[in-house]
């Protein structure tokens, strides 16, 4: 019975970590008006963006996508995203507080303007 019941505990428990470390998605929704070729995000505190997290996709506007982000969110949970339309022009929303399942709206307001 005692093996029983640490077993449980210890599947309980293992549970609880692995999910714990699952990694973060969110919904990306382009409403810039164009259509974007790239998506790129990163923990604020990076100097790099990364790879493309749309790979063989693109997005047109108003359309929404769901990326999953490559760091736990116990680990990081604030980042910069990017987006790079058929223009290469880029719409960009820094220091985003990371929730599981959120949803970052991108419209022409993110442009940057260089």
């Amino acid at each position: 019975m005692k093996k029983l019941m640490f077993s449980l505990l210890f599947l309980v428990f293992l549970g609880g970590f692995l999910s714990a470390q699952q990694l973060p998605k969110i919904t990306i929704v382009n409403n810039t008006g164009y259509t974007v070729y790239y998506v790129y995000a990163s923990p604020s505190d990076d100097d790099d963006w990364g790879e493309d997290l749309l790979g063989d996709k693109i997005l047109r506007n108003g359309q929404s996508t769901e990326i999953t982000l490559k760091l736990p969110l116990n680990a990081k949970s604030v980042y910069d995203i990017l987006l790079e339309d058929e223009d290469e022009d880029t719409y960009s929303k820094f220091n985003v507080r990371i929730t599981n399942n959120m949803r970052v709206e991108f419209t022409f307001d993110d442009f940057d303007e260089f």
